[in-house]
């Protein structure tokens, strides 16, 4: 049976890992204050020892020490003092000394400390600190003890844990007030995010943007920008589906409708069969030609098209003879023989028949269409420019929308689908194109599209400044 892991919210993740981290500094501060404490009180009872041995160097007489002169000539209570005075003096018999008690407090288990070789626990005793000093051959040896000491520490270690436990108490608390704070906002968002969701609105409203924190607003601005990204497309497809839809319900609708002529009327007066065959024919090469532009269309949006070097002059030209042979206006190529570009070619095939293909629908039948490649030092241009009546400044930032058509083709009936500039304006995006258009006086517009040009990255590259040295 598999453990399921509950997910941990930010808010818990702050609170945890601030806890984590408040009560290790806390407990390092408590300790190092014990640990302070404790040296301090110890290096006080070395000192003590010091003049406890000083002293009863002084008390000794006759090479024997005085403990009553010694007791009553220190300054330091020797009540839980023990000492060993050892005479090792040439020519004298060695002797050994021992105060009060001290014969049967080193009868008692001793355990010594690791670290401090001076400290030892005494069985009954407790802690005592170790200090030994020779003069003239006699040997002085002194265990303090430690109890006051330890007293001591014991009601700091106390204090310091009870301050301790009221700290993290306190500071969990407010990590846990803060933590809530700072993710509110976030909390929020998901909020509503999460409402949006539930909903089956085709168009998301924008999240509410925090004023504080920066990270929440910016991720909320950063989303509500997506969120205009994703209606902009929704938008775009719902009216591509609805156009494709209207383009295509006329065709069909007059097929439907000679389809039944001919049912109907066709046994009596077959001279309406071959009319009717004729309108059934037309619409359903326009609307083959509907769905073949949607295909095309559709897989542009997906491609990935594969880049290589190709020479612009031989497509310009070949695609203008093709042209030639379906327009009845006149189309002349002037400029560079030679130019190359990155790019597909067949995608650029695409792009112009479509341009020259629009160019032809709105000129006059006896005007020219003149197609001109241009090469810089930076850029390749192939301009498209045609006599027609122009596009409004008011229609030229939509000529490259799905299905659009100005008025002119409508009220004059022009052929046309209204995706050829679409598909047109897709494929150069895909190849990193750039496509334009600009009106051209008196009459006329002009599609112009941009290619890098190839020899300037690779003079670049072959500069003094990119060249890589043995």
């Amino acid at each position: 049976m598999t453990k399921t892991t509950q997910p941990v919210t930010t808010a818990k993740a702050i609170q945890r890992n601030f806890f984590v981290l408040f009560t290790l500094v806390t407990l390092m501060i408590g300790i190092a204050v014990v640990g302070v404490v404790g040296v301090q009180l110890v290096r006080e009872r070395q000192q003590e020892s010091v003049q406890l041995l000083s002293s009863l160097k002084r008390s000794i007489i006759d090479d024997r020490p005085d403990w009553n002169e010694w007791r009553k000539s220190s300054t330091i209570n020797t009540k839980n003092t023990y000492v060993r005075v050892h005479n090792a003096k040439i020519g004298e018999v060695p002797g050994t000394y021992y105060s009060k008690g001290t014969q049967k407090f080193l009868t008692h288990k001793r355990i010594e400390m690791p670290i401090f070789s001076a400290v030892s626990y005494v069985h009954d005793v407790g802690f005592v600190y170790y200090r030994s000093g020779t003069r003239l051959g006699i040997k002085s040896e002194i265990w303090l003890s430690l109890n006051s000491v330890t007293t001591i520490l014991l009601s700091v270690i106390v204090t310091v844990a009870v301050l301790l436990l009221i700290g993290i108490t306190i500071g969990g608390y407010l990590i846990t007030l803060i933590a809530q704070k700072l993710t509110r906002p976030l909390a929020h968002l998901s909020q509503v995010a999460q409402a949006q969701s539930e909903t089956n609105n085709d168009y998301a409203e924008p999240l509410p943007t925090p004023a504080t924190p920066v990270e929440a607003q910016q991720l909320a601005t950063s989303f509500n920008k997506l969120l205009a990204t994703i209606n902009a497309k929704n938008q775009q497809e719902k009216a591509f589906v609805d156009n494709a839809a209207h383009e295509l319900r006329t065709p069909i609708a007059v097929i439907l409708g000679h389809s039944k002529l001919i049912q109907r009327r066709g046994a009596d007066h077959p001279e309406i069969v071959a009319h009717s065959v004729d309108f059934i024919t037309d619409e359903a090469t326009r609307m083959q030609q509907l769905v073949n532009q949607l295909l095309v269309l559709s897989r542009a949006d997906r491609a990935q098209p594969e880049l290589s070097y190709i020479n612009l002059s031989d497509i310009v030209f070949e695609t203008v003879e093709e042209e030639r042979a379906v327009l009845p206006q006149t189309i002349s190529v002037t400029g560079d023989q030679a130019a190359i570009a990155y790019t597909n070619a067949d995608n650029v095939q695409q792009i112009l028949r479509a341009l020259i293909d629009n160019a032809g629908k709105y000129s006059p039948k006896d005007s020219l269409i003149q197609v001109q490649l241009a090469t810089t030092a930076a850029n390749i241009t192939i301009s498209i420019k045609d006599q027609g009546t122009g596009i409004p400044a008011d229609e030229r930032e939509h000529v490259f929308d799905r299905f659009y058509r100005g008025n002119d083709a409508r009220d004059q009936r022009i052929d046309g689908t209204g995706l050829g500039l679409s598909i047109a304006k897709r494929l150069a995006t895909l190849n990193r194109i750039g496509l334009s258009l600009a009106p051209v006086e008196p009459t006329g517009t002009v599609f112009t599209l941009t290619f890098a040009n190839p020899k300037q990255g690779m003079a670049d590259s072959a500069s003094p400044s990119g060249a890589v040295g043995n």
